[in-house]
């Protein structure tokens, strides 16, 4: 049995960044209002996922490990909160900026890399550096007895391209429990299919569950990965009658069991309120309610 089936199925989780400004409040949201809780991210203390990582230096030009700070602003809040009310399942999650997306930014800033190759062999070489510094959080949160999932965010993938990124992702693979990826951008079914992740995190609404996507979600969670249905959008408010509804609409066009299903937004919410977050949060909780108690002829119509 892998880490992640210590979870119960249809169980919250947040993709990573919150809007808080405090870390301690940060930290105890993101234990508290979650099944699965993770490490916060706070773009308004330490800017995009990109300077979160790279640094907010506009004269740069190149990448060197020194250039990363060691922990995130709320990382000692967050191990305190754990400390104080460790989850049961003894599970947290770790996100990192992929290193694709980083790749992206360099090349971005540095007027464009001479070829593929290059590109792609920085992003192995700031992946190597990403292994380093997780591996760092993975021991650091062992000696709390609890096993991470390390979940990869790679927004910038559709722009830097899907050739041979696997090789990227390769030494971000080991280090933790399990590893993931989180896709809010166009997935590339392909990849996925053939980067085998633990667990796949992608924006649900960003377009409709076709063909192609199907028989891939489908082959994960028969091969017993996991899936964080991203059911909800950062704007505007969505009851979760609605988003029961567009989840249930997914479901019938896979044929697979759902018990390897978690629930979380779309994406990070660090450019929306508090008050915007503690609401998706709850939705998210009386989503997970009512998708654990589907009534018995809506699960078999959505395993057909």
């Amino acid at each position: 049995m892998g880490a992640l089936d210590r979870l119960e199925p249809w169980s919250t989780t947040g993709v990573g960044s919150l809007p808080f400004t405090d870390p301690a409040a940060a930290a105890a949201h993101a234990v508290g209002a979650y099944d699965l809780p993770f490490c916060p991210q706070l773009p308004r203390l330490e800017g995009d996922m990109i300077s979160e990582w790279l640094g907010a230096d506009p004269g740069r030009c190149g990448w060197s490990p020194g250039r990363d700070h060691e922990r995130p602003r709320a990382w000692d809040p967050w191990l305190a909160e754990l400390r104080r009310d460790p989850p049961e399942q003894q599970l947290v999650k770790l996100q990192v900026t992929g290193p694709a997306t980083l790749a992206c930014a360099l090349e971005r800033e540095g007027g464009g890399r001479s070829s593929r190759a290059d590109a792609l062999d920085l992003a192995v070489e700031i992946a190597d550096w990403l292994a380093a510094n997780a591996a760092g959080q993975v021991a650091r949160l062992a000696e709390l007895d609890l096993d991470a999932v390390l979940v990869v965010d790679e927004p910038a993938l559709g722009v830097f391209g899907t050739e041979g990124i696997e090789s990227a992702w390769e030494p971000l693979r080991g280090i933790a429990a399990a590893w993931g990826l989180h896709l809010c951008c166009h997935v590339p079914w392909a990849v996925v299919e053939r980067a085998r992740p633990d667990l796949l995190s992608f924006d649900l609404a960003l377009e409709p569950i076709g063909e192609e996507a199907a028989a891939v979600l489908g082959g994960l969670l028969d091969r017993g990965a996991w899936i964080a249905w991203g059911a909800l959008r950062v704007e505007g408010p969505r009851p979760g009658e609605e988003v029961v509804g567009s989840l249930e609409e997914a479901l019938a066009a896979i044929d697979a069991d759902f018990s390897h299903s978690l629930l979380s937004p779309a994406c990070g919410s660090g450019r929306v309120s508090v008050a915007r977050e503690r609401e998706r949060a709850a939705t998210l909780e009386v989503t997970a309610w009512a998708m654990r108690n589907r009534r018995p002829d809506r699960a078999v119509a959505a395993r057909r």
